[in-house]
């Protein structure tokens, strides 16, 4: 799972021509360094594309039929890491749109609270679900 969404990140990196300098694994995580500097799409593309892989094949295990944790792991991981959280693709995500705007002050504030409201809605479906 992690392996095929760490290989999305790739493939759409190699597509957008930046290429794929290193990988480095790290207790906290996967980190990739691409061989240039791309364009604000071209590197929105390569952070979606780890979440789309699991949900995707996610999808092609519920259209095949399959069931169970691990299928229904790939849907929550995929989803989890659009969450708008540093560290996540999500919270890259969001930190490329916000960098170097004239509104970047406004819009990380507007960040910091969508964090808050999101961290406060998770917990609370953590404590009372």
């Amino acid at each position: 799972m992690c392996t095929l969404h760490e290989l999305g990140h790739a493939a759409a990196a190699v597509l957008t021509g930046a290429g794929v300098r290193r990988i480095i694994l790290s207790g906290c995580g996967v980190i990739m360094e691409t061989g240039t500097c791309i364009r604000m799409c071209d590197g929105a593309a390569v952070l979606v594309s780890g979440p789309a892989v699991n949900i995707l094949l996610w999808l092609l295990l519920t259209v095949a039929g399959c069931s169970g944790p691990l299928r229904d792991m790939d849907l929550a991981a995929g989803l989890f890491n659009l969450l708008p959280f540093p560290g996540l693709d999500g919270g890259s995500l969001a930190e490329l749109f916000i960098s170097g705007r004239v509104c970047e002050p406004f819009l990380r504030r507007l960040l910091l609270i969508l964090q808050i409201l999101t961290g406060a809605g998770l917990a609370a479906a953590l404590l009372f679900c």
